[in-house]
C-alpha cells in the first residue's frame, strides 16, 4: 500500500529542508502515493489543509501513532543541532518499527555538528548510534556525511547519499521586487547576498566585523540578508543596528523561491557562513545560476566555491575584494555545473525501501502460516 507520512518543515518560512519536502511530496503524489505531511516548522500550530498541524508533544505522539496504525510508512528529517529534533525523530522511528512499518530517516546535517559526531562511548555518540540503528533507510546529502554516520557502527548499505538540491531548484520566474529592495540595489555599488538566521552557526559577530572592515574600503557596498523567520527579524535588526550597520544591510526575512533567486541573480556574490551545514541548497543554486560563492571551509563545499576560514578574516576580505576588482576572473574559473533530478532519485529509493519492507513482512507471514500448518 503506497502510504507514507512525511514529517518535517513545511513553509513558511522557506528553507532547504522545506523545499526538499515539498518537492518529494509532489513527486510521490504524482506516482499515486498517499503522502500527508506533519509540519514541524514554526507554523506547526496553524491549522491548514496543506499539512497536519502539531499542537504539542502528546498531539505529535498521537498523530504519528494513528498513521502508523493505519499502515503508513514514516519519513522524518533530523540534524544534530537540536535535542528536541532528535527526540521527535527517535519517537517517530520507534513507533514505525513497533507497528512493522518502513521507517525512513533523512539526516540533514553536515559532517561536523554540535551533537554529532561525538567521542566514542560518550552519551551523544550512543544516543545517535541508537537512532541510526532504527531506520530501514537513512538518507544524507554527501559521501563525507555518510562516512561520519558510519562511525555509529551502522551498515553502509542502509545509508544513501542523495543531495536535497535538485534540478527543479533553479527553475524560477523572475519577480518584481518591492520598492524598498529596488531602491537598496540602486543605491549600492554592489550587493553581497547572505542566507542567515539568528543562530550561532551563522557567525553573525564574525560577519558584522567583516562588513565593517569591508565598508571602510568600499563604502558603497550593501549586504542583503535573506532567509530568517519572522520571529527572528527584529532580533537581527537590533543586532546589526548595535553594530552600526543598519544603513549597510537590508534584512528581508523569508521570501518566496522566485524572489529568493531573483535577488540572488542581482547580487555580486553569495557569502555562506555556517561550518555545520552539509551541501547547502543555496550554495548549489548560486553555482547553477553562475553566481560566485564565498563559503566557509567546512570540508564539504562543492567544486567552484571560493573558500575562506573563520579564524582568518583576511581570507574572506581578500575574496570579497577580488569580487569587486575582477569578478569576471572568478566567474571564469567556476566549473560548469549540471543539476541532477535528485528528487526523482530519492522518490525511487523511497519506493524501493517501502516495497522491500512490505515483501519481507509478506514472506514472514507466509512462512509463519506454513509452519503452523
Amino acid at each position: 500500500m503506497k502510504k507514507i507520512l512525511q514529517i518535517g518543515n513545511w513553509p513558511p518560512p522557506l528553507c532547504g529542508w522545506a523545499m526538499g519536502l515539498v518537492a518529494l511530496r509532489r513527486e510521490l503524489e504524482s506516482r499515486g502515493w498517499d503522502c500527508p505531511v506533519m509540519n514541524l516548522n514554526e507554523n506547526r500550530r496553524v491549522v491548514s489543509p496543506e499539512y497536519i498541524d502539531v499542537q504539542g508533544g502528546w498531539d505529535y505522539l498521537r498523530k504519528v501513532w494513528r498513521h502508523v496504525w493505519r499502515g503508513y510508512a514514516v519519513h522524518i528529517r533530523v540534524n544534530a543541532e537540536s535535542k528536541k529534533g532528535y527526540l521527535l525523530a527517535l519517537v517517530a522511528m520507534l513507533l514505525a518499527r513497533l507497528a512493522g512499518r518502513p521507517a525512513l530517516l533523512t539526516y540533514c546535517g553536515g559532517h561536523r555538528q554540535t551533537l554529532f559526531p561525538a567521542p566514542k562511548a560518550s552519551f551523544r555518540h550512543l544516543a545517535f548510534a541508537l537512532l541510526f540503528r532504527i531506520p530501514t533507510r537513512i538518507y544524507c546529502d554527501s559521501e563525507p556525511v555518510k562516512e561520519v554516520l558510519l562511525t555509529a557502527g551502522i551498515e553502509a548499505s542502509r545509508v544513501i547519499p542523495v543531495p536535497l538540491f535538485s534540478s527543479e531548484n533553479v527553475h524560477f520566474t523572475p519577480t518584481d521586487l518591492p520598492d524598498s529592495l529596488r531602491e537598496f540595489f540602486s543605491r549600492r555599488e554592489g550587493v553581497f547576498f547572505l542566507y542567515v538566521c539568528y543562530r550561532k552557526e551563522y557567525l553573525l559577530e564574525f560577519l558584522a566585523g567583516i562588513m565593517q572592515r569591508f565598508r571602510a574600503q568600499y563604502p558603497g557596498i550593501g549586504f542583503l540578508l535573506v532567509g530568517t523567520s519572522d520571529r527572528e527579524l527584529e532580533l537581527l535588526r537590533q543586532f546589526f543596528r548595535a553594530q552600526g550597520l543598519e544603513g549597510a544591510v537590508c534584512i528581508t526575512g523569508s521570501v518566496t523561491h522566485d524572489a529568493f533567486l531573483t535577488m540572488l541573480t542581482r547580487s555580486l556574490a553569495c557569502i555562506r557562513s555556517p561550518l555545520s551545514d552539509g551541501v547547502s541548497s543555496s550554495v548549489l543554486e548560486a553555482l547553477a545560476l553562475g553566481i560566485p560563492v564565498l563559503g566557509s571551509d567546512n570540508g564539504t563545499r562543492p567544486a567552484g566555491v571560493e573558500l575562506w576560514r573563520p579564524e582568518d578574516p583576511e581570507s574572506l576580505l581578500k575574496l570579497m575584494a577580488e569580487v569587486m576588482r575582477n569578478r569576471q576572473h572568478l566567474l571564469a574559473r567556476m566549473p560548469r555545473f549540471s543539476a541532477e533530478d535528485n528528487t526523482c532519485k530519492l522518490a525511487d529509493d523511497v519506493e524501493i525501501a517501502c516495497r522491500r519492507k512490505s515483501e519481507s513482512k509478506a514472506a514472514n507471514r507466509d512462512s509463519g502460516a506454513a509452519a503452523g500448518s
